[in-house]
């Protein structure tokens, strides 16, 4: 209870109170008793000068000789009820002559305990003394013990002492008075503690009421919660103190907030930004890690260290390599099919040295696919261009070597120059066309095509090439009512596509379905053969340019690998998509989806 200030200050308040009440009423206690005391010594002498004033016996130079007078003297004298009077002759025996206690007239004042030896015998060198309590003089009734005052006072004659009047007095009234005294000023302490206590009460109240607030909204900032305030009260230290806490608060919460701000927008970015993000200190804790950084080496707990992470990917990064460099370098990442450009760079800490390294996970896995493709797609035009360039540049140096004289071998070498002319028309026509496309050059003529009549149209221009090979073409019946909103040349371009390539790789005696139906909004046009089919591992690459499954099989069929690269960029040109299910020596299927026209 006393670790709080606040009892601790009542504590205190407390002691101090008891303390001065204390100090001063013992103080006011024995000065009152030393005040009655020195009261009842002033009226006992004036009494003891009054009864010698008053009595002629005791005014005679010789008392040895007027003991009877002074017997009478005394016995007429007015004895009050706590009050004890003796003469005692100075012989030998200091005899006592008379007295309010008959008993002991005659005796010696030293045989009887209702004399005070000690003051008697110090006032025998002509002095008045006094004692009061004495601890050895006590009433006959030792049952009721009285308190009471003695005092011895020499007569003199001729300035020799001739007896000692002797007094003694009840004073238990003045020992009552300073027992009630005390009683009261015990019970003023006891009040006064009381309302000290409840003044205390208030008090440290007023102190530690808000110096406990400051404690409770302080403990709920530590707790992260900044939307506290204290009430200010007054104008003094502790109500400064408050004014100055709320001050602090506001200070405070406009520079979390600027903080979590610049926090905010640093998270943000790191979690939405395409490269992966680590930082790690120089004792090879991982420190922030964003989410991508985080599936790209796999990690599950906060607590990791980077050396047991990174062994498992390149050895070549672990940290101690990292702080060999510099903390400064590019390494090559492969991971998971994935190419990453790994940058790393130290960061400071608040005394201006290393405190670890910043490392960027760039994806350039597409980069390198992009440049991989360019290359392939300059050696595929280069082969596709040089095929007939010198099946052309041959033939013809054959008919300027002669062959021109031979009719039939030189129509048949024309014919083959022509052949691979028009190849190369079409190969450079498709190119133009991609080409225009990437560049978004076309300008399509979009309009309300009648999806049935549109079919139709583009199934027969391959029923030739179909009936060539035996191939029968299925077009299903097509509701009157289905329209699409479409370039027609264009959805033409992708019927031919993709209609004419499944009827030349399906084999002769084969069957080529062309279907259309409503889906939700769209409509799903289907182009499925019985043919060779697609192997699963090659299915995602088919609409890439000059992709050919089987080259050789391609080459010999005249296929420029254009055909559905073309029909994929038509397609995504008008909103549409093109999927593909295949299984290998079962058959194809090309599914086309586009929004309805209604």
């Amino acid at each position: 209870m006393f670790k709080s200030i606040r009892w601790r200050f009542i504590l205190i308040y407390f002691l101090l109170v008891f303390l001065a009440m204390s100090i001063v009423g013992i103080y006011i206690v024995n000065q009152l008793e030393d005040i009655q005391l020195e009261m009842n010594r002033k009226n006992t002498e004036k009494r003891i000068q009054s009864i010698l004033t008053s009595s002629d016996a005791l005014k005679m130079e010789n008392w040895s000789e007027n003991i009877e007078k002074i017997q009478e003297n005394i016995k007429s004298i007015q004895i009050g009820y706590n009050e004890n009077l003796y003469v005692i002759l100075n012989d030998e025996q200091k005899t006592i002559i008379a007295g309010s206690a008959e008993d002991i007239i005659g005796k010696s004042a030293f045989s009887t305990t209702l004399i005070n030896n000690y003051i008697l015998t110090k006032s025998l060198d002509g002095s008045t003394q006094h004692i009061a309590p004495p601890d050895d003089i006590q009433s006959e009734d030792s049952e009721n013990p009285r308190l009471l005052y003695h005092m011895s006072y020499p007569v003199k004659t001729d300035g020799s002492i001739k007896g000692f009047i002797y007094i003694s007095n009840n004073i238990e009234y003045i020992y009552d008075t300073v027992n009630e005294s005390m009683e009261i000023m015990t019970q003023a302490t006891l009040i006064a503690l009381a309302i000290t206590i409840f003044l205390g009460l208030i008090l440290s109240s007023s102190i530690t009421g808000p110096i406990k607030e400051l404690t409770l909204k302080a403990k709920q900032m530590s707790e992260g919660d900044f939307d506290q305030k204290v009430s200010v009260k007054s104008n003094d230290e502790i109500g400064q103190l408050g004014s100055m806490f709320n001050f602090l608060i506001d200070e405070l919460k406009r520079s979390m907030s600027n903080l979590q701000q610049e926090k905010s927008k640093m998270e943000t970015t790191f979690k939405y930004m395409a490269d992966g993000v680590l930082t790690v200190d120089i004792n090879g804790n991982i420190v922030h890690a964003n989410p991508v950084a985080k599936s790209l080496l796999s990690l599950t707990n906060d607590e990791e260290k980077y050396d047991d992470v990174v062994k498992k990917i390149k050895e070549s990064m672990l940290l101690t390599n990292l702080k060999s460099k510099g903390y400064h370098g590019t390494e090559i990442l492969e991971q998971d099919g994935e190419t990453y450009n790994v940058d790393y760079a130290p960061f400071m800490n608040n005394q201006n040295e290393i405190g670890g390294v910043i490392i960027v996970f760039k994806n350039i896995t597409e980069q390198y696919k992009i440049d991989k493709l360019q290359r392939e797609f300059v050696a595929n035009v280069s082969h596709e261009l040089k095929t007939p360039i010198t099946t052309i540049k041959s033939y013809t140096e054959t008919l300027l070597d002669g062959a021109m004289e031979e009719k039939q071998i030189a129509e048949d070498f024309l014919n083959v120059i022509n052949s691979e002319s028009d190849r190369m028309s079409r190969l450079v026509s498709d190119l133009l066309r991609l080409s225009r496309m990437d560049y978004e050059q076309t300008k399509w003529k979009k309009e309300k095509l009648n999806l049935s009549e549109s079919i139709n149209q583009t199934a027969k221009k391959l029923i030739i090439q179909a009936r060539n090979k035996n191939v029968t073409m299925h077009v299903s019946q097509i509701p009157n009512d289905m329209n699409i909103y479409f370039d027609r040349d264009g959805f033409e371009q992708i019927l031919l596509n993709i209609a004419g390539n499944a009827v030349k790789y399906t084999p002769e005696n084969g069957n080529v379905w062309i279907n259309a139906y409503r889906n939700n909004n769209s409509i799903k046009i289907s182009i499925k053969d019985d043919g060779i089919g697609i192997p699963k591992e090659d299915q995602a690459r088919v609409f890439e340019r000059f992709y050919r499954v089987d080259k050789a099989r391609s080459r010999e069929l005249g296929g420029t690998g254009l055909g559905l690269s073309i029909a994929k960029q038509i397609a995504e040109a008008h909103n549409c998509k093109l999927t593909i299910n295949s299984e290998l020596n079962k058959g194809t299927e090309i599914t086309i989806t586009i929004p309805e026209f209604k």
